[in-house]
């Protein structure tokens, strides 16, 4: 038996028998590979490394000139590595690859194709774990997405596809049926708003589709002065049916009064810039801005609180960027609250007061109030009204103590009764928000509270009425009647208003009732009410269009004195309720 070393022009190494045994390396005929480790009768066999020219190599186990057994595979121009059970030359068995872009596999391989179980990591960080068929994810698996949602069901072909749940990082959860990647088939969605919706699924959207929000019965409601009223709801598709699969959307009631626009020689011209709300567009053909809505028994509870004997009405303060008090001092003679905004009646009639009380400087007790300016020019007068309005909203402050003044200036009784805390606020709350049920929802005993103070479309309004006097004064005979009836600037206040006080109150209050009505409550006039969807996050990122309607609100024909109202006068969407 033959041993030695040989050197031939493709081989060096060790030979036996003539034939390549033990340590060699070999030049293949086709240059680009080469191999150097063991060789066992003329074969490859045991530890050995084939280099190609490219960079790619393998390096591992060798049986009867087959790359056999455990080894790790490089190839050069994708930058893969593989490491692990080789068959024929081909991955088979267990193995780890980690590929160019930084992803990594561990798992089951069959002819260079990952097929059985398995853990992918992708490059984004995503990690999926489960069954592997011919290369792709297939059958059950269990997918961490780099966003944190999280699947776990059925694959077919790389795409989810049979049964499985999706829990999203927000907390929507997903269970059903799935078919290319999308919900599709029977399923419930348990959504992060609160929202569910269980039916079925068509390429990922709800096969009942929420298209809008239908406010049922009339969309425009008369109503007398001080009447609640209801609003009814339902979600419908976009071909008008309820949308019973879903419950618990998210639904918001507010009000709104038509935006007027001044024109340029107005006095209130400049104050529009100033609005902090921003107009909204509605389908009337106008744009509004926010007008406050409340719960009745919010109004019963202040009605009552107003009527209390010995205790005024509650000093309000405004919400709209303004702590200005009203045109009133308590409950009139007739029982309905109005206050007086003591900073502008103040600077008109004595502008060396100081605004530190809301009683009027008009109501001194033996007093009277003095004039002054009334030769002015009529636009002269009313851009000062203006101006007194903006000193007036700048310098006032909101009464902070609790305490109540008693009519007349006296202290309260001892043990008098106390309205709850927010009554002392002008600010109405806010009707709750209501969610869905069967599609459904009902807004009950709903009410437009009186205007803030200083609410700027009423005082907009006024100087654009008060401007339309001002040119039938020219025209008109009777000019010394025109000019009394200017509204001014702050909710009807004007300088010819508080004269018209001092000299007739009787008058004054004939004259506010025939425009206004029942102050406690909203004006005669028309307001928007919106229903609005406030699901949130939207679900699946979309939101219902508005749902708007009309409340007119009708001056009552006879006007007796204020009673607070019961709910037996309530009036509904449903129908029309003009009551005299």
């Amino acid at each position: 038996m033959a041993s030695g070393v040989a050197k031939v022009h493709r081989y060096m190494g060790e030979t036996k028998n003539q034939l390549r045994n033990g340590y060699g390396v070999y030049r293949y005929p086709n240059s680009f590979f080469r191999y150097e480790g063991d060789w066992k009768e003329g074969k490859k066999h045991g530890h050995g490394k084939l280099i190609m020219n490219d960079g790619s190599y393998y390096e591992g186990e060798f049986i009867n000139g087959e790359i056999e057994g455990h080894g790790f595979r490089k190839w050069a121009t994708s930058g893969n590595t593989y490491s692990g059970q080789f068959l024929n030359g081909e991955l088979n068995g267990h193995g780890v690859m980690t590929y160019g872009d930084g992803s990594v596999y561990e798992g089951e391989f069959q002819n260079n194709r990952k097929q059985g179980r398995g853990v992918i990591k992708d490059s984004t960080g995503a990690v999926y774990e489960g069954s592997f068929h011919n290369n792709m994810k297939h059958g059950e698996g269990s997918m961490t997405y780099s966003n944190g949602d999280r699947y776990v069901g059925d694959w077919i072909q790389d795409k989810r596809q049979g049964s499985g749940e999706l829990t999203s990082l927000d907390g929507t959860v997903y269970d059903g049926q799935w078919r290319n990647d999308l919900f599709n088939g029977e399923g419930t969605m348990i959504h992060s708003s609160g929202m569910t919706y269980d039916g079925m699924w068509t390429n990922g959207y709800p096969s009942e589709d929420a298209a809008e929000i239908v406010i049922i019965g009339d969309t425009e409601v008369d109503l007398t002065q001080g009447t609640p009223f209801d609003v009814d709801i339902e979600i419908r598709t976009s071909d008008g049916k309820l949308v019973l699969s879903e419950q618990a959307r998210e639904l918001h009631i507010s009000a709104a009064f038509r935006h007027y626009t001044p024109n340029e020689n107005s006095p209130l011209f400049d104050l529009i810039e100033e609005m902090e709300e921003t107009p909204m567009t509605t389908p009337f053909g106008y744009e509004v801005v926010p007008y406050p809505l409340t719960d009745f028994i919010y109004m019963e509870d202040r009605l009552k609180t107003s009527e209390t004997p010995g205790i005024k009405a509650p000093s309000p303060t405004s919400t709209m960027g303004e702590s200005v008090a009203l045109d009133g001092t308590g409950p009139a003679d007739d029982g309905s609250v109005m206050s007086t905004n003591k900073s502008e009646s103040s600077n008109m009639v004595n502008a060396e007061k100081q605004p530190t009380s809301v009683a009027s400087s008009t109501q001194n007790k033996g007093g009277s109030s003095e004039v002054k300016g009334e030769s002015k020019s009529d636009n002269q007068g009313a851009k000062d009204d203006a101006s007194r309005m903006t000193t007036a909203q700048g310098e006032s402050r909101p009464t902070t103590e609790g305490t109540a003044e008693a009519a007349d200036g006296d202290v309260p009784q001892e043990g008098s009764s106390r309205a709850p805390e927010y009554i002392d606020s002008p600010v109405p709350p806010p009707v709750n928000n209501k969610r869905t049920d069967g599609a459904k929802a009902s807004f009950k005993d709903l009410i437009l509270a009186p205007p803030p103070p200083s609410y700027r479309p009423f005082s907009i309004l006024d100087i654009l009425i008060e401007e339309e006097a001002r040119q039938k004064e020219k025209k008109s005979k009777t000019a010394g009647l025109a000019g009394q009836l200017r509204l001014g600037a702050k909710l009807g206040k004007t300088v010819d208003q508080v004269v018209l006080k001092e000299k007739d109150p009787k008058a004054y209050k004939a004259k506010r009732e025939k425009l206004y009505g029942d102050e406690r409550f909203a004006r005669p006039a028309e307001y928007v009410i919106m229903v609005s969807d406030v699901t949130n996050p939207p679900f699946l990122g979309k939101k219902l269009p508005t749902a708007y309607m009309l409340i007119k609100i009708a001056h009552p024909k006879k006007f007796k004195k204020a009673k607070t109202p019961t709910k037996g006068s309530k009036a509904s969407s449903r129908a029309s309720n003009n009551n005299d």
